[in-house]
């Protein structure tokens, strides 16, 4: 039978020491195998508190890039169809001009109307433009449960079923951004349907002018459609201003990420010389400290044991 031993002083601060050492060479095992510094709250509170907040700060800017790419996309999409209503407009007014020269008759300005019909037509699809599935003149109409388009040809011009309304989005903790323009604002213009900035009405009476050989008809529709013009011209600036807007914010938004994640890093990663510099120290103090209780006045270290 052993008899267990009253441990001394000296060599129970030497076990404490071996204990404290091993748990140092177990945490250090682990985040030299994981490649992190801090594997669980407790290794570090203020670095988990910090590293919990850098992660919900770049949750938050990748949010917001991604509402600022469906915001883009709109407004890309924007963009485009109100070119192709610009250069549609540009060959009204030709025709316009064509229309309104005395040396064409009633046949030449009839084959106009027919051109003019036809552009009126492409100028519809446009405005019916769908991005994504959705329609971008539709205000936040965007969508339908029959998928009706929001424009549709009458006698006199065109009928609008969406509203007035600007879909915004927020882009950053502060800011919002309009990712479309309402169809009547661009297709109506300030005066609204059926008035002297209405884009189908002066088409309709270009059209209409042009196939009854009507001057005074087609005097209007083209007056009219040259300060339609502008209109659209300035609504294609105002969206090309929030596209710059969006892709400058983007790139800010990517570089506070890049930041952001760079601090966590440095909070989070394992630095590997500083951790197998304290594991081969760890190392050499317990095998010191194993020798030590070895060779200690104890008859054996296993009497101290539970």
């Amino acid at each position: 039978m052993s008899i267990r031993m009253p441990l001394s002083i000296q060599t129970r601060q030497m076990l404490l020491g071996l204990q404290r050492t091993q748990d140092r060479l177990a945490q250090n095992t682990q985040r030299i195998s994981s490649g992190k510094r801090i594997t669980n709250p407790g290794d570090d509170p203020a670095g988990s508190a910090l590293i919990l907040d850098l992660g919900t700060s770049i949750g938050a800017n990748t949010q917001f890039q991604s509402q600022a790419a469906s915001a883009l996309s709109f407004l890309q999409g924007t963009d485009t169809a109100l070119s192709s209503v610009t250069n549609d407009l540009t060959q009204l007014l030709q025709v316009g001009q064509q229309g309104l020269n005395g040396s064409t008759g009633a046949n030449g300005r009839a084959a106009l109307a027919a051109t003019v019909d036809g552009l009126r037509n492409n100028l519809l699809g446009l405005a019916n433009t769908q991005v994504q599935g959705k329609f971008i003149f539709g205000g936040t109409q965007t969508t339908n449960a029959t998928n009706t388009p929001p424009f549709a040809l009458t006698a006199t011009g065109a009928a609008y079923t969406g509203d007035s309304n600007t879909i915004n989005l927020n882009v950053s903790s502060t800011s919002q951004v309009g990712m479309n323009i309402p169809g009547d604002t661009v297709f109506f213009g300030s005066g609204g349907a059926g008035s002297s900035t209405d884009l189908f009405k002066a088409v309709t009476d270009l059209q209409t002018g042009l196939s009854t050989n009507n001057s005074t008809l087609i005097q209007q529709g083209y007056t009219n459609l040259q300060s339609i013009l502008d209109n659209v011209t300035q609504a294609q600036t105002d969206i090309g201003g929030r596209e710059s807007r969006l892709n400058d914010l983007q790139s800010i938004l990517s570089a506070q990420n890049v930041s952001l994640q760079s601090m966590q890093n440095t909070v989070q990663d394992t630095n590997y010389p500083e951790a197998i510099t304290q594991f081969t120290s760890d190392q050499t103090i317990q095998n010191a400290t194993l020798s030590a209780l070895g060779k200690s006045n104890q008859p054996n270290l296993f009497n101290y044991l539970g």
